[in-house]
């Protein structure tokens, strides 16, 4: 759009740099010639000098030679003088106006031309280009989704040909989760219950399955799975109170139940990075959360 704007303005201004002499021709044309105007008393005074010249030849002052020399050289300073004549040059030649404007409209019209040649052959301003980007961190975004997917595919095809890889079915549960839908959640559940099939021991494959349950709110499902967790856990894994008063919270709205198990939570893992989380809630569900 900026381009057009430019290309129609040089393009009027061209039109009126061929049409202003013409214009200025005719008005000069069509416009009478001031009575005082140095020019018409110069050429009253020639044609006086014509009749003068006239005058001494019928007197017999002048002989034919005489006359007709001085006849021509009157006859040309009266053209010379006529209003509207061209300005006789240095060299005694008028020059023609006409031409002298024609020749500054097509200078003119040929810089405008190299004007608009010139800025269309130029690459585009570099704050053109970068205007197609209006959002760095959308483009982000879209480009770790893209390695995400990709990711996704790899491992896929990966375990395609190695049904057992408990690597890689961690790794694409790990990618699932990164996604930021409710698709995403349902099939890295999908993918932790075949891992905890393949590995029925492993905690942070509990610890993953049980985090989806309760952030999708299926609490049935979160305490199945936290109870098969807590039957080979260790008593004073940490993960077992904390999911347990979340659950009794969230899910079950026992606030005493809660502030039990947060209780035990913060006595197992007082420095956990958890337990100003924990505290927070335990505050929460005891009713002694400070107002804000």
């Amino acid at each position: 759009m900026a381009e057009l704007s430019l290309l129609l303005l040089l393009l009027a201004a061209t039109a009126l740099a061929v049409a202003w002499p013409l214009l200025d021709r005719d008005a000069r044309a069509a416009a009478p010639p001031a009575p005082d105007d140095e020019r018409s008393v110069r050429h009253r005074l020639a044609l006086e000098a014509l009749r003068d010249l006239e005058a001494d030849r019928r007197a017999g002052s002048l002989d034919e030679a005489s006359y007709a020399a001085q006849r021509a050289e009157a006859e040309a300073h009266a053209a010379a003088t006529l209003p509207g004549a061209p300005e006789p040059t240095p060299d005694g030649v008028p020059a023609p106006a006409a031409w002298r404007g024609r020749r500054m409209a097509t200078l003119l019209g040929a810089a405008l031309a190299g004007l608009v040649l010139v800025g269309f052959a130029l690459p585009a301003p570099l704050g053109i280009a970068e205007r197609t980007v209006t959002d760095r961190g959308l483009a982000d975004a879209i480009a770790a989704e893209e390695a995400r997917q990709a990711e996704i595919g790899r491992l896929l095809e990966q375990l395609s040909s190695d049904t057992v890889d408990t690597r890689a079915w961690s790794a694409l549960a790990d990618a699932y989760l990164a996604g930021s839908t409710a698709e995403d959640r349902r099939r890295a559940a999908v993918v932790l219950q075949t891992l905890i099939g393949l590995e029925p021991e492993d905690a942070s494959a509990y610890r993953r399955l049980i985090t989806v349950y309760i952030e999708a709110g299926s609490w049935r499902d979160a305490r199945a799975a936290l109870d098969a967790y807590e039957a080979f856990a260790a008593d004073d894994e940490p993960d077992l109170p904390f999911f347990r008063g979340l659950i009794a919270l969230r899910g079950d709205g026992d606030e005493a139940e809660a502030v039990r198990h947060f209780d035990r939570f913060l006595e197992l893992a007082p420095h956990d990075p958890r337990a100003a989380m924990v505290l927070s809630l335990r505050e929460q569900a005891a009713g002694t959360e400070p107002a804000r």
